[in-house]
């Protein structure tokens, strides 16, 4: 959090564009909740009650929404792009006006290629940092206690089993996690030491020519590669598993709710305690 609160004056001219994508990304949110209730009530209508006329005033309604949130989505990708890009500016302006007022000594211990990466690559990765990650944050906070709160209405008992279920989720997705950003940052460690190598050879290609020192430096720089491409794969590796994993554990929690409300829907005292529709295992 302290290292969040250091990119804050670079937030502070844009907080208003930023709360109102704030506003658009958790109204998508919103939407997408309601377009899933309205889907579950559209085929109770249509597989049990037959009503045209109702079926059609939810289908209006159902479209409207769609071109709601479609606008909703517009106006917050738009203005997300635009915070990032302009506070990625902001901060790339601010890093090179910091550089001039160090000392000599400080570029004499820090190699020109490293802090050429720094200044376009590392800068790149704080965009996600500052503004994508609080924005996707408000999106998935409201989609969590929004859908907690109608899956309670609908149905405490598959409720509570699915929050049974969570935390192991939740433990995955951390372990996960954890060892993407160790890999992540390795990588960006890695590119660093590999754009200081390019910088060192093109600027002293002279020397390199004059004392016959290509095929040394092309080993180097393919060793460079080769580890840098390891670490990539690595990464690749980790992801290949992690969304598998995640599935697997996502759609395990969702047999056992089927199971779980076929099971106790299947006598009628046991479907009156519970109160399933025809819709509401679908829907769930």
């Amino acid at each position: 959090m302290s290292t969040f609160s250091r990119f804050l004056p670079f937030l502070k001219p844009y907080l208003s564009r930023m709360v109102l994508a704030g506003l658009l990304v958790m109204g998508v949110a919103a939407i997408n909740l309601a377009l899933l209730r309205l889907a579950g009530t559209l085929w109770d209508i249509i597989t049990v009650q037959h009503n045209q006329s109702r079926m059609t005033d939810l289908i209006t309604v159902f479209l409207g929404l769609v071109v709601l949130q479609g606008l909703c989505s517009m106006g917050h990708s738009y203005l997300t792009a635009w915070i990032s890009q302009r506070i990625v500016a902001d901060f790339r302006q601010h890093l090179f006006a910091h550089l001039h007022t160090l000392s000599v000594s400080f570029f004499a211990r820090r190699r020109t290629g490293e802090l050429l990466s720094r200044l376009m690559n590392d800068v790149t990765v704080i965009q996600s940092v500052v503004t994508e990650t609080p924005i996707d944050s408000a999106k998935q906070l409201v989609t969590f206690v929004g859908g907690i709160t109608f899956l309670l209405t609908m149905n405490w008992r598959l409720c509570l089993l699915i929050l049974v279920l969570l935390p192991l989720l939740v433990l995955v997705a951390k372990f996960f996690g954890r060892r993407l950003k160790s890999l992540s940052t390795s990588i960006q460690d890695q590119t660093a030491a590999l754009s200081t190598l390019i910088e060192e050879v093109i600027s002293g290609i002279r020397i390199v020519k004059s004392f016959v020192q290509s095929q040394r430096e092309e080993t180097r720089f393919a060793a460079q590669v080769e580890q840098t491409l390891a670490l990539t794969m690595r990464r690749a590796g980790t992801m290949a598993v992690f969304i598998p994993v995640i599935s697997l554990l996502t759609f395990s929690a969702a047999a056992a709710v089927l199971w779980y409300g076929e099971a106790r829907s299947s006598t009628g005292v046991c479907r009156q305690a519970i109160s399933l529709r025809s819709s509401s295992l679908p829907e769930f």
